[in-house]
Protein backbone atom coordinates (compact mmCIF):
# COMPACT_ATOMS: atom_id res chain seq x y z
CA UNK A 1 0.00 0.00 0.00
CA UNK A 2 2.83 2.32 0.90
CA UNK A 3 4.61 1.41 -2.35
CA UNK A 4 1.54 2.39 -4.33
CA UNK A 5 1.31 5.74 -2.58
CA UNK A 6 5.01 6.34 -3.06
CA UNK A 7 4.75 5.60 -6.76
CA UNK A 8 1.76 7.90 -7.12
CA UNK A 9 3.60 10.65 -5.23
CA UNK A 10 6.59 10.30 -7.54
CA UNK A 11 4.31 10.62 -10.55
CA UNK A 12 2.84 13.84 -9.15
CA UNK A 13 6.29 15.23 -8.45
CA UNK A 14 7.44 14.32 -12.01
CA UNK A 15 4.33 15.87 -13.49
CA UNK A 16 4.87 19.02 -11.42
CA UNK A 17 8.49 19.26 -12.55
CA UNK A 18 7.54 18.80 -16.20
CA UNK A 19 4.82 21.42 -15.87
CA UNK A 20 7.26 23.80 -14.18
CA UNK A 21 9.81 23.27 -16.93
CA UNK A 22 7.18 23.89 -19.58
CA UNK A 23 6.07 27.06 -17.84
CA UNK A 24 9.68 28.21 -17.40
CA UNK A 25 10.62 27.55 -21.01
CA UNK A 26 7.36 28.85 -22.44
CA UNK A 27 8.48 32.48 -23.16
CA UNK A 28 11.79 31.38 -24.70
CA UNK A 29 10.14 28.77 -26.91
CA UNK A 30 7.52 31.26 -28.00
CA UNK A 31 10.25 33.78 -28.87
CA UNK A 32 12.13 31.14 -30.87
CA UNK A 33 8.95 30.27 -32.80
CA UNK A 34 8.34 33.96 -33.57
CA UNK A 35 11.97 34.35 -34.64
CA UNK A 36 11.63 31.44 -37.08
CA UNK A 37 8.41 32.88 -38.47
CA UNK A 38 9.94 36.37 -38.98
CA UNK A 39 11.53 36.75 -42.50
CA UNK A 40 15.25 37.37 -42.36
CA UNK A 41 15.03 40.07 -45.05
CA UNK A 42 12.99 42.35 -42.77
CA UNK A 43 15.25 45.16 -41.49
CA UNK A 44 13.49 45.30 -38.08
CA UNK A 45 11.37 42.94 -36.03
CA UNK A 46 8.71 43.86 -33.52
CA UNK A 47 8.49 40.98 -31.00
CA UNK A 48 5.08 40.32 -29.53
CA UNK A 49 4.34 41.03 -25.89
CA UNK A 50 5.05 38.19 -23.44
CA UNK A 51 2.15 35.87 -22.75
CA UNK A 52 -0.02 36.71 -19.79
CA UNK A 53 0.49 33.25 -18.28
CA UNK A 54 4.28 33.76 -17.87
CA UNK A 55 5.41 32.86 -14.34
CA UNK A 56 6.48 35.52 -11.91
CA UNK A 57 9.96 33.99 -11.74
CA UNK A 58 10.67 35.19 -15.29
CA UNK A 59 9.77 38.78 -14.50
CA UNK A 60 13.45 39.60 -14.00
CA UNK A 61 14.13 38.85 -17.64
CA UNK A 62 11.32 41.15 -18.73
CA UNK A 63 11.14 44.93 -18.51
CA UNK A 64 9.03 46.60 -15.82
CA UNK A 65 5.35 46.96 -16.59
CA UNK A 66 4.36 50.17 -18.37
CA UNK A 67 7.72 50.67 -20.21
CA UNK A 68 6.88 50.59 -23.94
CA UNK A 69 10.53 50.77 -24.98
CA UNK A 70 11.27 47.12 -24.19
CA UNK A 71 9.63 43.77 -24.80
CA UNK A 72 9.32 40.66 -22.74
CA UNK A 73 12.52 39.17 -24.14
CA UNK A 74 14.69 42.09 -23.06
CA UNK A 75 15.21 43.37 -26.61
CA UNK A 76 14.62 47.14 -27.04
CA UNK A 77 11.53 47.98 -29.06
CA UNK A 78 12.41 48.55 -32.74
CA UNK A 79 15.98 47.15 -32.41
CA UNK A 80 17.29 44.59 -34.85
CA UNK A 81 17.66 41.08 -33.42
CA UNK A 82 21.05 39.39 -33.56
CA UNK A 83 19.88 36.91 -36.19
CA UNK A 84 18.52 39.58 -38.63
CA UNK A 85 20.83 41.11 -41.28
CA UNK A 86 21.98 44.67 -40.79
CA UNK A 87 20.07 47.36 -42.70
CA UNK A 88 21.79 49.12 -45.65
CA UNK A 89 21.83 52.39 -43.73
CA UNK A 90 23.65 50.76 -40.82
CA UNK A 91 26.37 49.24 -43.00
CA UNK A 92 29.60 51.18 -43.09
CA UNK A 93 30.25 53.03 -46.38
CA UNK A 94 33.61 52.34 -48.03
CA UNK A 95 36.10 55.09 -47.50
CA UNK A 96 37.17 56.56 -50.88
CA UNK A 97 40.80 56.12 -51.67
CA UNK A 98 42.92 59.21 -51.51
CA UNK A 99 43.42 60.89 -54.91
CA UNK A 100 46.77 60.05 -56.39
CA UNK A 101 48.83 62.94 -57.62
CA UNK A 102 48.62 63.10 -61.43
CA UNK A 103 51.94 63.13 -63.27
CA UNK A 104 52.97 66.30 -65.06
CA UNK A 105 52.01 66.39 -68.78
CA UNK A 106 54.69 65.50 -71.28
CA UNK A 107 55.21 68.24 -73.87
CA UNK A 108 58.15 66.60 -75.62
CA UNK A 109 56.18 65.69 -78.76
CA UNK A 110 54.64 69.17 -78.98
CA UNK A 111 58.03 70.85 -78.60
CA UNK A 112 59.47 68.64 -81.33
CA UNK A 113 56.59 69.40 -83.68
CA UNK A 114 56.88 73.14 -82.95
CA UNK A 115 60.60 73.03 -83.76
CA UNK A 116 59.89 71.27 -87.08
CA UNK A 117 57.28 73.88 -88.00
CA UNK A 118 59.63 76.76 -87.19
CA UNK A 119 62.38 75.16 -89.31
CA UNK A 120 59.95 74.78 -92.21
CA UNK A 121 58.92 78.44 -91.89
CA UNK A 122 62.54 79.60 -91.95
CA UNK A 123 63.23 77.52 -95.06
CA UNK A 124 60.06 78.82 -96.72
CA UNK A 125 61.02 82.43 -96.01
CA UNK A 126 64.41 81.83 -97.59
CA UNK A 127 62.81 80.35 -100.68
CA UNK A 128 60.34 83.23 -100.94
CA UNK A 129 63.20 85.72 -100.67
CA UNK A 130 65.11 83.99 -103.47
CA UNK A 131 61.97 83.73 -105.60
CA UNK A 132 61.20 87.40 -105.00
CA UNK A 133 64.63 88.46 -106.22
CA UNK A 134 64.20 86.31 -109.32
CA UNK A 135 60.61 87.44 -109.82
CA UNK A 136 61.37 91.14 -109.95
CA UNK A 137 64.16 90.49 -112.43
CA UNK A 138 61.89 88.63 -114.91
CA UNK A 139 59.10 90.32 -116.85
CA UNK A 140 56.36 89.19 -119.23
CA UNK A 141 54.56 91.38 -121.76
CA UNK A 142 51.54 90.36 -123.82
CA UNK A 143 50.60 92.15 -127.06
CA UNK A 144 47.72 91.72 -129.52
CA UNK A 145 47.84 92.36 -133.25
CA UNK A 146 44.47 92.16 -134.99
CA UNK A 147 44.53 91.24 -138.69
CA UNK A 148 40.88 90.34 -139.00
CA UNK A 149 40.12 93.33 -141.20
CA UNK A 150 36.87 95.27 -141.40
CA UNK A 151 34.63 92.31 -142.15
CA UNK A 152 34.51 91.14 -138.51
CA UNK A 153 33.40 92.83 -135.30
CA UNK A 154 34.78 91.81 -131.92
CA UNK A 155 32.14 90.59 -129.47
CA UNK A 156 34.32 89.31 -126.62
CA UNK A 157 38.00 88.73 -125.87
CA UNK A 158 39.52 87.22 -122.72
CA UNK A 159 43.20 86.51 -122.04
CA UNK A 160 44.46 84.50 -119.06
CA UNK A 161 48.01 83.83 -117.91
CA UNK A 162 48.33 80.62 -115.90
CA UNK A 163 44.57 80.71 -115.29
CA UNK A 164 44.49 84.32 -114.02
CA UNK A 165 42.68 86.90 -116.21
CA UNK A 166 45.04 89.58 -117.51
CA UNK A 167 42.85 91.29 -120.14
CA UNK A 168 39.17 91.39 -121.03
CA UNK A 169 37.38 93.33 -123.78
CA UNK A 170 33.66 93.31 -124.66
CA UNK A 171 31.86 94.65 -127.76
CA UNK A 172 34.58 96.79 -129.23
CA UNK A 173 36.95 97.00 -132.14
CA UNK A 174 40.55 96.01 -131.62
CA UNK A 175 41.82 97.94 -134.56
CA UNK A 176 44.66 96.81 -136.74
CA UNK A 177 47.52 98.17 -134.67
CA UNK A 178 49.57 96.31 -132.11
CA UNK A 179 48.37 96.81 -128.55
CA UNK A 180 50.10 95.86 -125.32
CA UNK A 181 47.52 94.50 -122.88
CA UNK A 182 49.75 93.17 -120.08
CA UNK A 183 53.11 94.03 -118.53
CA UNK A 184 54.08 92.34 -115.28
CA UNK A 185 56.44 90.08 -113.38
CA UNK A 186 56.53 86.31 -113.65
CA UNK A 187 58.63 83.55 -112.18
CA UNK A 188 61.15 81.88 -114.47
CA UNK A 189 59.89 78.69 -116.04
CA UNK A 190 56.94 77.49 -118.12
CA UNK A 191 53.70 79.49 -118.40
CA UNK A 192 50.43 79.16 -120.34
CA UNK A 193 48.59 81.91 -122.24
CA UNK A 194 44.92 81.11 -122.99
CA UNK A 195 42.75 83.00 -125.51
CA UNK A 196 38.94 83.04 -125.72
CA UNK A 197 37.64 85.04 -128.68
CA UNK A 198 34.18 85.66 -130.14
CA UNK A 199 33.70 87.64 -133.37
CA UNK A 200 30.71 88.38 -135.59
CA UNK A 201 30.30 89.19 -139.25
CA UNK A 202 29.63 92.87 -139.88
CA UNK A 203 27.35 92.04 -142.83
CA UNK A 204 25.18 89.61 -140.85
CA UNK A 205 25.73 89.05 -137.12
CA UNK A 206 23.94 85.70 -137.35
CA UNK A 207 27.29 84.42 -138.56
CA UNK A 208 29.66 84.34 -135.61
CA UNK A 209 32.26 82.09 -134.08
CA UNK A 210 33.87 81.45 -130.69
CA UNK A 211 37.44 80.23 -130.50
CA UNK A 212 39.48 78.97 -127.55
CA UNK A 213 43.22 78.37 -127.82
CA UNK A 214 46.05 77.97 -125.33
CA UNK A 215 49.80 78.35 -125.79
CA UNK A 216 52.67 77.27 -123.58
CA UNK A 217 55.91 79.27 -123.48
CA UNK A 218 59.09 79.52 -121.38
CA UNK A 219 60.23 82.55 -119.39
CA UNK A 220 63.97 83.00 -118.89
CA UNK A 221 65.43 84.31 -115.64
CA UNK A 222 66.58 87.95 -115.69
CA UNK A 223 65.04 88.71 -119.07
CA UNK A 224 61.89 90.19 -120.59
CA UNK A 225 59.64 87.82 -122.52
CA UNK A 226 57.30 89.36 -125.10
CA UNK A 227 54.32 87.26 -126.23
CA UNK A 228 52.55 88.58 -129.34
CA UNK A 229 49.10 87.21 -130.17
CA UNK A 230 48.10 87.60 -133.82
CA UNK A 231 44.44 87.27 -134.88
CA UNK A 232 43.85 86.31 -138.53
CA UNK A 233 40.35 86.19 -140.04
CA UNK A 234 39.64 85.90 -143.79
CA UNK A 235 36.07 84.64 -143.34
CA UNK A 236 33.52 85.70 -145.98
CA UNK A 237 30.50 83.62 -145.02
CA UNK A 238 28.48 86.60 -143.90
CA UNK A 239 28.75 88.22 -147.31
CA UNK A 240 29.04 85.22 -149.65
CA UNK A 241 26.45 82.78 -148.30
CA UNK A 242 23.37 85.03 -148.74
CA UNK A 243 24.37 85.67 -152.38
CA UNK A 244 25.23 82.22 -153.70
CA UNK A 245 24.54 79.91 -150.77
CA UNK A 246 28.18 79.22 -150.19
CA UNK A 247 30.74 80.61 -147.73
CA UNK A 248 33.46 79.70 -145.25
CA UNK A 249 35.07 80.57 -141.92
CA UNK A 250 38.80 81.14 -142.22
CA UNK A 251 40.00 81.90 -138.70
CA UNK A 252 43.20 81.26 -136.80
CA UNK A 253 45.44 82.67 -134.09
CA UNK A 254 49.21 82.77 -133.99
CA UNK A 255 51.60 83.42 -131.12
CA UNK A 256 55.13 84.78 -131.45
CA UNK A 257 57.48 84.75 -128.42
CA UNK A 258 60.56 86.97 -128.22
CA UNK A 259 63.11 87.14 -125.38
CA UNK A 260 64.93 90.41 -124.76
CA UNK A 261 67.44 91.71 -122.28
CA UNK A 262 66.01 94.02 -119.67
CA UNK A 263 68.51 96.76 -120.49
CA UNK A 264 67.66 96.68 -124.21
CA UNK A 265 64.06 97.80 -123.75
Amino acid sequence: MRVHRTTQLLRWISAAMVLGAILALGPGAEAQRRKRRTPKSAPTAEPAAPPASAPASDAGAAAPNGDPSTTGTGTPNGAVESGAPASPAASAEPVPAADKEEPAPDYTAIRSEFTDVMDAIVQLRSRVAVLGRQLFQTRVRVQIHNRAGDTQSLARLTLTLDGAPIHKLDAGALGDEERQVFDGFAAPGPHVLAVELEQRSRDNDNYRYTMRDSYRFEVERGKATVVMLVLDDDSGIGEDFPDDGEGEYDVRTRVRVVTRELGDE
